[in-house]
């Protein structure tokens, strides 16, 4: 008998262990399922949602698709202040004519004032003092006197009789940096390609490049190297940023590489 009640003694010890444990355990479990219970799932959601004061990288496509229709826009008001210029007189309505380029000189200019002052490279225009012809986007026709030039960077100012003429912004040419998008129009080859648009970036500043012609050697300095595309007839066209600045004047393009043209600074 002593034996049996010694065992059960010994069960009841062991219980009564087991008692503070499971208590432990319940509360545990209490306090573990509160805890839970009180997240606020739309707080975690709120917090998974993407920072926008975060800076992002690259563009969604709506974006992609809102700054096209802001470029283009941009490039159409441009556009209607470049004109057609030419040191012959057209035998038609219009200079820009089939073989234009080579029958007529045809080149480009840009107006730079409501009353009719026109930037242009020298080479276009012919020195000061001397005449040439302009057509306007509308198609009208003017006599012009080149009232400015200067042969060492290439630039001229021509005069019209007009008033009240869309004009460019000219921006500040020193700003812009390697890499940036620019944008070229003018009017290359002749009647058929006239104010062509053409893109790249810009590809080097400051450049000095050497021009032999005639026996003479000379030097363009401070030139905008561009991989947008400039051809014959592209001359004294505007290069643009994608805000409509006017930072350079297409000039030259190296025959002997491609994807190498040269605007100088304004």
């Amino acid at each position: 008998m002593y034996r049996y009640k010694k065992k059960d003694k010994r069960k009841y010890l062991k219980l009564l262990y087991m008692i503070p444990i499971l208590i432990l355990l319940v509360l545990f479990c209490v306090i573990l399922y509160q805890t839970y219970s009180n997240i606020n799932l739309s707080e975690i959601n709120e917090k998974l949602k993407p920072d926008n004061t975060a800076q992002r990288v690259g563009l969604t496509v709506e974006e992609v698709k809102e700054n096209g229709k802001q470029v283009a826009d941009v490039i159409e008001k441009v556009t209607s202040s470049v004109v057609g210029i030419s040191k012959l007189k057209n035998v038609g309505n219009t200079i820009f004519l089939q073989n234009a380029s080579n029958a007529l000189g045809l080149g480009t200019g840009m107006i730079v004032s409501d009353n009719g002052y026109i930037l242009t490279n020298e080479h276009v225009s012919g020195s000061k003092f001397s005449n040439c012809y302009v057509t306007l986007e509308d198609g009208r026709n003017f006599n012009a006197s080149v009232v400015w030039s200067d042969s060492d960077i290439d630039l001229a100012i021509v005069k019209i009789n007009a008033k009240n003429l869309p004009y460019v912004n000219l921006g500040d040419s020193d700003q812009g940096r390697v890499g940036e998008t620019v944008y070229a129009i003018g009017n290359p080859i002749g009647f058929e390609f006239q104010r062509t648009v053409t893109s790249g970036i810009i590809s080097a500043v400051n450049r000095t490049i050497k021009i032999e012609e005639e026996n003479k050697v000379s030097y363009m300095e401070d030139l905008i190297q561009t991989d947008a595309g400039i051809n014959p007839g592209n001359s004294g066209g505007p290069l643009i940023t994608p805000d409509g600045d006017v930072i350079g004047i297409n000039s030259v393009k190296i025959t002997s590489a491609e994807g190498i043209r040269f605007c100088s600074t304004n």
